[in-house]
């Protein structure tokens, strides 16, 4: 779709990004990224806020709004900064009253954007499959026919960054990696308020009891164990479905 009107409409300021991205093939790139990443960061600056993390909280508004500056969201950029400020000065009251006006923002924005690029965001399935195995990662890419779009990491470090970066409708998540492994990736879920909104399947080769257990004290979906065949992703990914229709 691509209507720039409806950017125009909404008071982005095209013109003035285009001064720094050069063109709309650029701008239109970056606007998708930070589209696909406002859902993660919204939820990120959540979990600052419940657990008080206000130095963290300012910075990530900060990151926001200068975002929605390059890309010419200049209003909704003020209410960024507002939160950017007042997380610096610690003020609590503030944040809590006024979360909700930033949430609708964030929102109304993906909105938009959903409606620029012509998507609906019901049809934006990102499914973040963590493994050090290629062997796996394109295997279980492949079993997913096309149903989801599939973004890969090969660490514990590079899936919290895909996460921190993207819209995630699941995550499939091997316990056994380098540079991170899978519980240190569930310790940063569980950190930072994620991890009972964000359906999490456990793929490990390890299927001794001690494992297992230590694997289900979080709120996990489920666990596929390794070996595995196109008929237990398919069972797997029922139970996403299932975990959104309940």
């Amino acid at each position: 779709m691509n209507d720039v009107n409806l950017l125009k409409q909404y008071g982005v300021d095209v013109e003035a990004s285009l001064e720094l991205w050069g063109d709309m093939e650029s701008y239109n790139e970056s606007l998708k990224e930070f589209r696909d990443s406002l859902a993660t960061k919204l939820a990120n600056l959540e979990g600052y806020k419940n657990n008080g993390d206000w130095n963290n909280y300012a910075i990530l508004a900060h990151s926001i709004k200068s975002e929605s500056k390059y890309l010419g969201f200049m209003k909704d950029a003020e209410v960024f900064l507002q939160h950017e400020l007042q997380g610096k000065a610690n003020n609590a009251e503030f944040i809590q009253t006024h979360f909700d006006e930033l949430r609708t923002t964030i929102q109304k924005m993906i909105s938009l954007m959903n409606q620029y690029f012509g998507e609906n965001p019901t049809m934006i399935k990102n499914i973040l499959i963590a493994d050090d195995s290629n062997i796996i990662l394109n295997f279980l890419e492949k079993s997913m026919n096309g149903q989801y779009k599939v973004i890969k990491a090969t660490n514990g470090k590079e899936a919290i960054a895909a996460i921190e970066q993207n819209s995630i409708y699941a995550l499939l998540l091997d316990l056994n990696m380098p540079t991170l492994n899978g519980f240190e990736v569930l310790n940063y879920l569980k950190e930072n308020k994620l991890i009972d909104r964000l359906p999490v399947v456990i793929i490990t080769g390890d299927d001794t009891e001690e494992t297992i257990k230590k694997a289900f004290s979080y709120p996990i979906l489920d666990v596929l164990n390794k070996p595995f065949n196109e008929s237990n992703i398919h069972r797997i990914l029922e139970s996403i479905e299932s975990f959104y229709n309940k």
